[in-house]
């Protein structure tokens, strides 16, 4: 995107609690609340402003458009030393998930491997913080996903079918913090298309193609394929069946066949009798517990050996060492931390709309200007 567009530092916390202050307004409760805000912070300190405080304009659209419970609490329909079965209930995917991923952890240490799903779940955000979650509790953390929205052309289709499905894992590290890699199974998350028709800047060649398979660069016309009726979608990770887009396709399969298929969550792609009725996104937490295959001394030496070859490993651009996955996050959020998190005022004027209707105080409170893209 464009880096000559001037946005507006805020302190973290008032982020934080802007969020906070809408949910509540809307009538989520306080635990879920603090869980809910706590989620979108990260994801803002961490360079991901797609998934943070301005999911509350999304939110607000299907609030409007009914059917959306935030004040469901949600309820255990299995449980075992080695798995559980949550139902959301049709709430927000933030809170149960906080809790699934605390539970795998808890089951995983005292057996070795568990897994937990989620079912009748709504938008869980980003699917990387629920992985450094569980790796900052000393485990191995998988995620996967299903989707609400059919955004994603199978190789060879000009028509959607497929999700954005999340697949995350996180990896703990001694002393440091985790090695967290996240990735939409499309060539591009479904919401970065909302920021380029926000901005006007151009969608990247080969993100988004339409139904005779060629690719789109208008932003508002990207739009109106990903969240519209305009035949096309979104490519598959790898874009082309020459650069490898039947991996993500196989990729977005598992996403769902472990997010959608095992937990219970709809897919919605489904046609004719077998569409789903409403709302039913699913997803799937994995951890493991290194101490139960091998010492912990052992796994952190080698994990270490891993780190440190591709730490030495010599860069084409000395200014661009090579890094491992969630150090760039890592680094940005330290920083963002301390000075602000970049808003643009299209964002934050969407914001003080929508805390006034919900009757929310509003309490964003900046900090100093930046030339800084979110």
């Amino acid at each position: 995107m464009s880096e000559d567009k001037q946005d507006t530092l805020y302190d973290a916390q008032s982020v934080r609690r802007q969020a906070a202050e809408v949910l509540s307004a809307w009538g989520m409760g306080p635990e879920n609340v603090a869980l809910t805000a706590e989620a979108m912070l990260d994801c803002d300190l961490r360079g991901i402003g797609t998934h943070g405080i301005s999911l509350l304009a999304l939110y607000e659209k299907w609030r409007e458009g009914g059917n959306f419970n935030l004040g469901a609490d949600d309820r255990v329909l299995s449980d075992g030393p080695g798995y559980a079965s949550i139902d959301a209930q049709g709430g927000l995917g933030f809170p149960v998930s906080v809790r699934a991923v605390d539970l795998a952890c808890k089951k995983a240490r005292e057996v070795g491997v568990a897994a937990v799903t989620v079912n009748n779940s709504r938008h869980f955000g980003a699917a990387g913080y629920y992985a450094r979650r569980g790796a900052e509790q000393g485990m191995i953390l998988l995620v996967a996903s299903s989707t609400k929205v059919v955004c994603v052309v199978p190789p060879g289709a000009g028509e959607s079918v497929l999700g954005t499905n999340p697949l995350a894992y996180g990896v703990p590290r001694q002393g440091t913090h985790p090695i967290v890699f996240d990735m939409a199974t499309s060539t591009a998350a479904g919401n970065k298309i909302r920021l380029f028709q926000l901005t006007g800047d151009p969608v990247p060649e080969g993100w988004v193609v339409d139904g005779e398979g060629a690719t789109v660069a208008d932003p508002e016309v990207a739009a109106k394929i990903v969240y519209g009726n305009r035949p096309g979608g979104l490519t598959p990770l790898g874009s082309t069946p020459q650069m490898g887009a039947f991996k993500g396709y196989g990729l977005a399969l598992l996403g769902h066949f472990l997010g959608g298929t095992l937990a219970g969550g709809a897919f919605t792609g489904a046609r004719g009798d077998a569409a789903p009725k409403g709302d039913n996104i699913g997803h799937f937490f994995l951890a493991l517990d290194p101490e139960k295959f091998r010492g912990l001394a052992e796994f952190h030496t080698d994990l270490g050996i891993v780190d440190d070859t591709l730490r030495a490993t010599p860069p084409l651009d000395p200014e661009r060492p090579v890094l491992l996955p969630g150090d760039v996050e890592k680094a940005l959020s330290d920083r963002r931390l301390v000075e602000g998190v970049p808003l643009s005022s299209e964002l934050v004027a969407h914001l003080r709309r929508i805390a006034q209707a919900a009757g929310a105080e509003f309490v964003l409170s900046p900090v100093t200007q930046s030339t800084e893209s979110a």
